[in-house]
This record gives C-alpha cells, structure tokens and sequence, in this order.
C-alpha cells in the first residue's frame, strides 16, 4: 500500500512504502495487460454494436490515461490524496465500462485492489466496493440476468470484504511494526549518542585526574625544589646541588609520566616494577623532597593486581603524599599496603597539622589536607574502580587516607 494508507507515523510510512514501491512495476503492468485484454474482449464482441465497441475502448483509455495522472503519482507517494481522487474518477470509469460491456469485469480484480490500497479507512473501503459491486448488479439487472448472477454477486462482495478487512489488518500489524521498529532504531541511535558523550565525559575526567596526579604534580615538586634551592645560592652549595638533582630527577620521572600517559599505557613506575616496589619509590622521593621520614609496610602476600586496580592504588597513594608535603607539615609519614583476601588496601597517615572532617566537604580552604580536585578526583577514581576511599583526620592529630579495592 502507499505511503498514506498506513495511517501510521511518518517514519513508519516510510518503511511501509518501500515494500509497495518494490513491486509498484508489477501492478502497473498487471493493470495494463488487463486492459488490454478488456480491449480485445470488446473488440471482438460479436453481439456489440460498433457505438458500444467504441465506448469501451474510449472508456478504457480514459481509465488509463486517469490511473497514469493520478495513481501512479499517488502509488509513488508523492501526494497522499491522489489516491483517493483516482477512486472518485475511476469507480464511475469502471461501473459505466461494466455497464455496456459485462465481460469486461475481470477488471474488478485490479479496480478492488486499487480501492482497499488508496481508502485509508477498512470501512470506508469496504463501502466503495460493496457500491461497484451493487452498481454491477444494477446494470446486469437492466440487462435482464438471472438471480443467480446477483446470487454470484452477493457472494463475491461479501468475500472481498471479508478478504479486504483481514489484509487491511495485516497492513495496519506491518505499519505498527515498521513504525516500532523505526522508533527502536531511533533509541538505539539515541543511546549509542548518549554513551558515546558519557564515554566523551568519563575519558576527559580521567585524563584531568591522570594530569593532576602526574603531571602537575610533578612541576609542583620542581618548584617546591627550585624554591627552596634559590635562597642557599652562593650559601650552601652542596644543599642546592642536592636540590636540583632532585628536581632533575622530578622532571625526568614527570617526562615518563607524560609519555606514558599520552601512550594511554601503564603509568611509568607501574611498567616494569611491581605495585610495592613503585609505592616505595614515590614514598622515598617524598621523603627527600620534603625533608621528612616516610616508612612502607606490607601485610599479607604481595599478589599481581588488574592494572586497573594498581593504577588507582598507586594514584592514590602519588595524591596522598603530595598533599602531605604541601599542606600537613608532617615530620613522619607510614604507608600501608595489605593484601587480605580478595580485598587490597593502600593506607598514608601522617603526623601532620590534621584538620576538621567537616571541611573535606567542598572547603577549598582547609588548614591542612584540601578537599580540592585531588581528593575530588583520587575518591571518583577509586569509586569507579569498585572500591571505596576513607579520609580521617583531626586538628593536630595528623591525617588518615585509606583506599579499599576488591
């Protein structure tokens, strides 16, 4: 059927008349073979009159010529309405066709299909037919037929209604489902847009953190060096060259850091070293940057972790002592690694200043410990790796950072 006969929405118009376009070839050329032979059925008509041949044809060519302008247009989807137009010329074409010449009826088979394919409503269709048919009848009656041809009648126009009503069932069933279908494509393509933004959103919120626990981290450590080594110039020599070779040493790491994280690879300490062995090494840095003791533990049985899991362990422990170098004025800090069970958990407490829990809570301006973008960022990290981070602290009782991953 076209595409106004559906009756449903645009989308699943449009996948309902691709079926129709497909074989619209087909019933055109049905269409004109029928008339061909009504021709020949005509003209061959020995009991017609030369007036009656000479009707049938123009009528027949008037019926062409009326299904070329308005059907065929309509057929294609151009203008929803022609079809309905072809119907009101072609139902008087047909009935006065009939009428002169009754052999000519195999043109209701394509006149009936044509009638159910442009009435958009069943019953509205199902009423034309009934009155070609009951028109029909009429002008074999004045013909003077029999009772068994309005007997033959009757039946055939109640066959096509019923006919008629069940495939206009199955077409408004193929509309409703081409018009679901189309409407799970659009929410399939909706969703896929929609995870395509978060994935956007996750990926750069991942690669803020990974800039601020690697990055920007380590140009702080260089100029918390430089800064320190510029007032021993020409005083201490010995304590700058210290100084600069750890911030040498800074820069180096960072630069690995950088390439690594441009690589979308494992972090640098991760790459050929174990989690225990790069947490130690962060922690001895921060020991020499910062002027004070750090100690690593480890309870229960090193095991190899997802690189998932070691990464967020080892980011949590990089933001941790970076926050206790520049905000806790620790003399002393103790990490803990302990692997219990199926469960891993990073431990930093230092001695330092401490601070109110209360001000974790989106103060940027906390004495100690700030609840900024690294705390921020290390506690979405460890929560989307399914694990869970526990900050306590209180004002000169240094500093608890705890990271639980399964």
């Amino acid at each position: 059927m076209p595409a106004s006969a559906t009756g449903s929405t645009r989308t699943a118009v449009a996948d309902a008349r691709h079926f129709w376009e497909r074989t619209a070839a087909g019933w055109h050329g049905v269409f004109a073979a029928l008339v061909l032979i009504c021709v020949g059925l005509a003209v061959f008509d020995e009991d017609a009159s030369t007036k009656a041949k000479v009707s049938v044809v123009v009528l027949l060519a008037l019926w062409a010529g009326w299904y070329v302008l308005t059907w065929t247009r309509f057929w294609a989807g151009q203008r929803s309405h022609l079809g309905l137009v072809y119907v009101a010329g072609m139902v008087p074409l047909c009935l006065a066709t009939l009428a002169i010449a009754p052999s000519t009826s195999v043109m209701l088979f394509v006149a009936i299909a044509q009638i159910y394919a442009s009435v958009q409503r069943l019953r509205y269709a199902i009423a034309v037919v009934v009155l070609l048919f009951v028109g029909f009848g009429i002008a074999l009656s004045a013909r003077g037929a029999g009772s068994e041809v309005f007997a033959g009648l009757g039946f055939s126009a109640v066959f096509s209604a019923v006919i008629g009503a069940w495939i206009g069932g199955i077409i408004r069933q193929s509309g409703d489902r081409a018009a679901l279908i189309s409407e799970l494509r659009d929410t399939h393509a909706e969703l896929a847009t929609v995870a395509a933004e978060r994935g956007a959103l996750a990926e750069r919120d991942r690669l803020s953190r990974d800039i601020h626990d690697t990055v920007a981290q380590g140009f702080t450590s260089i100029v918390m060096l430089l800064e320190a080594a510029e007032p021993m110039i020409g005083a201490d020599e010995a304590a700058v060259r210290r100084h600069l070779e750890l911030a040498r040493q800074a820069a180096r790491e960072n630069l690995a850091e950088t390439r690594s994280l441009v690589a979308a690879l494992t972090p640098a300490g991760l790459a050929d070293s174990t989690l225990v062995d790069a947490v130690r090494r962060i922690a001895d840095r921060c020991a020499e940057e910062a002027q004070l003791t750090a100690a690593l533990s480890v309870t229960g049985s090193p095991r190899r972790l997802a690189a998932g899991s070691e990464v967020v362990l080892l980011r949590a422990a990089q933001e941790s002592l970076a926050n206790v170098r520049k905000h806790a004025g620790a003399s002393r800090v103790e990490l803990t690694l302990a692997y219990a069970g199926e469960e891993t958990v990073l431990r930093v407490h230092d001695d330092g200043c401490g601070f109110e829990p209360a001000l974790v809570a989106g103060s940027d301006t906390a004495p100690a410990y700030r609840a900024g973008f690294g705390l921020n960022g290390m506690r979405a990290r460890v929560e989307e790796a399914g694990g869970s981070l526990c900050v306590s602290s209180r004002p000169a009782g240094g500093t608890t950072v705890e990271v639980r991953l399964p």
